[in-house]
């Protein structure tokens, strides 16, 4: 059998593959980062006060021009959105082993934005309707993940993948993200299943990165 064969050529990483401990504690720190981000936005969403990186900057912030223009709501999406956009900057970075260019960062502040949006409708939903928010949550984060993969792969933003492990570790890592999020919601106190859906989901986003 040929050494160049399509099997040998296109052989790639599984999605538990593991990348390597500097890659592994990048993956740590960039979880940690949304981690942070997703705490600080709940309790804003709540009406309460930040409880960690905020810090003494929150009450200019809370009374200055951005949060009297957007409201409680949109000031606490705006706190996740900028978490967010650290975490994918570094994200990508990580995967391609280089930094960003403006057209990169435009479509990572795009998603970004989009990721801080699916958030904010899902927990406005979930007293209306729970199937309703947890249907919407999982089809609008997977759309998502699936824009994300593509922008650390150099492809158009809504190019679907035609390969199926492509597809299914969006689907697990998506599924995974959902599942720490619903219960972290529902019992804050549960946050280490928020953190573990939340890591299981980055290390597999990154193993996905690699597969073409």
């Amino acid at each position: 059998m040929s050494l160049t064969s399509p099997e040998v050529r296109q052989k790639q990483p599984g999605l538990l593959h593991f990348p390597g401990l500097g890659h592994f504690l990048v993956i740590v720190i960039f979880t940690g980062i949304e981690i942070v981000g997703l705490i600080e936005w709940l309790a804003l969403s709540n009406g309460g006060t930040p409880f960690t990186v905020l810090g003494q900057a929150y009450p200019i912030l809370q009374s200055g021009a951005i949060s009297s223009r957007v409201g409680t709501t949109g000031f606490a999406a705006l706190v996740l959105a900028v978490f967010l956009l650290v975490e994918h900057i570094i994200t990508q970075v990580d995967a391609t082993g280089r930094f960003i260019s403006g057209k990169q960062f435009v479509e990572i502040l795009t998603f970004s934005s989009l990721e801080s949006a699916i958030w904010v409708v899902w927990l406005k939903l979930i007293p209306v309707n729970g199937i309703l928010a947890i249907t919407f949550f999982l089809g609008a984060l997977f759309v998502e993940h699936h824009i994300a993969d593509n922008v650390k792969k150099g492809l158009s933003f809504f190019k679907l993948s035609s390969t199926r492990i492509v597809f299914t570790g969006l689907l697990v890592l998506t599924i995974s993200e959902v599942i720490g999020a619903v219960v972290w919601v529902g019992n804050q106190n549960l946050l280490a299943v928020l953190i573990a859906g939340s890591l299981l989901e980055h290390y597999i986003a990154r193993n996905v990165g690699l597969i073409r």
